[in-house]
């Protein structure tokens, strides 16, 4: 089992955060939607790897499977306007 202390970052709307800049794991996204087809974009660098769509507002918890999302170079979320987002790293 793979043991890492887990960190946060705050992603706001409308912007395109550097949540760690290196190798690191994607194990959850604390999403609030405030308004509907809001999105976050979540990528290993410039490269997508995975966008959520929120289809109505409020709060919701993504919790990644095994040992959360690979990024190799860095990880970078997205918020659309209307949406923000916490990403848990590590």
């Amino acid at each position: 089992m793979m043991q890492t202390d887990v960190k946060g970052a705050t992603c706001p709307a409308s912007t395109a955060t550097t949540a760690f800049n290196g190798r690191t794991r994607l194990k959850s996204l604390a999403i609030s939607v405030g308004t509907a087809a809001a999105t976050v974009a979540v990528a290993d660098g410039s490269t997508t790897l995975f966008t959520f769509t929120g289809t109505s507002t409020g709060n919701i918890n993504m919790m990644l499977p095994g040992e959360g999302t690979l990024c190799s170079t860095s990880l970078v979320v997205t918020c659309s306007a209307g949406v923000s987002a916490v990403a848990f790293y590590g």
